[in-house]
């Protein structure tokens, strides 16, 4: 049966963006207190992963004694994408860095983000300071950008990454998200094809896909089985807000009749949260993960 993880939007938007390290263990406890057994971990910059090898053997005791596993690694590091060869290429160190702690920590799945071009955002940008949702934003071009030379670079830092994690046995996924280079089901599409690594796939996130406008089920149909995890969550197909299942305007029946089609079997995680639903954050989840569960059930996944 596919499993149910607590995402780690849940971390972000109780304890801040990265949360510090003395709450990740906090973490741990809520989710077994929230009914989960499986989780994500997050490191989001140089100084963030840091800490998490610092902490490597404690959390790693911490996380085994209670049960719980780790089923997946968010690695965020935005340099990745910098046009800058050198900068590039420290962020490549770190990631392999960070699928060494994937490995320790038992994960067989590593994620990253495309982030955005080197554009400019006049006033906020997407994710720079914190998760928001339903932001506006406002680009400029410059006049040296090149889409092409950045496209190139995009696929050539992701299947390396690729690569540096097949080296580790992990799989590598992408989430596509709202405002970032990788945003919808097609340009995801594109990025896999031209990757070219049979350890690299997607992340199927309902909520930023929803409100892409995209129809998820034909998303499903696209990326088949390069779907590789699902991030779940509902909203009004307007604003990527990140509800529980039913309190939006997603067709949940038609997408778990899509993951069962393409003969899902990765876990799906309750990325539920965001500052406009903290004060009722607990309850949401558990609104989720039982709507989740239930639909596993309803359709055999």
């Amino acid at each position: 049966m596919v499993a149910v993880n607590l995402a780690w939007l849940y971390a972000i938007t109780k304890y801040g963006y990265p949360p510090p390290m003395e709450y990740v263990y906090r973490v741990v406890d809520d989710a077994i207190r929230l009914g989960f057994s499986n989780i994500e971990l997050e490191f989001v910059g140089y100084e963030n992963l840091k800490e998490f090898e610092e902490h490597r053997n404690s959390l790693k005791r911490y996380i085994a004694d209670r049960g719980v596993k780790v089923v997946n690694v968010a690695a965020i590091f935005r340099d990745l994408v910098s046009m800058d060869s050198s900068i590039r290429e420290k962020a490549l160190e770190y990631f392999r860095r960070a699928c060494e702690l994937a490995i320790q920590f038992n994960s067989n799945l590593i994620q990253t983000d495309t982030f955005t071009p080197p554009i400019k955002f006049v006033g906020v940008s997407p994710y720079s300071r914190a998760i928001v949702f339903g932001e506006r934003y406002s680009v400029e071009i410059p006049r040296d950008f090149s889409w092409r030379n950045f496209w190139n670079t995009l696929v050539n830092t992701m299947k390396r990454c690729s690569r540096i994690a097949a080296e580790y046995n992990l799989k590598f996924v992408i989430e596509p998200r709202i405002g970032e280079t990788i945003s919808n089901s097609d340009a995801m599409l594109r990025l896999i094809d031209e990757v070219g690594e049979d350890n690299f796939g997607a992340v199927l996130d309902t909520g930023h896909l929803h409100a892409a406008k995209e129809l998820i089920p034909l998303s499903i149909e696209k990326l088949g089985d390069r779907i590789l995890y699902v991030h779940i969550s509902d909203n009004d197909g307007r604003d990527n807000f990140h509800w529980a299942p039913g309190k939006g305007t997603i067709d949940w029946d038609s997408i778990f009749i899509g993951l069962k089609r393409h003969g899902f079997r990765g876990c799906i995680a309750i990325d539920v949260g965001g500052q406009d639903i903290r004060d009722r954050l607990d309850e949401e989840v558990i609104q989720a993960k039982s709507f989740i569960e239930n639909k596993i059930k309803q359709y055999g996944l």
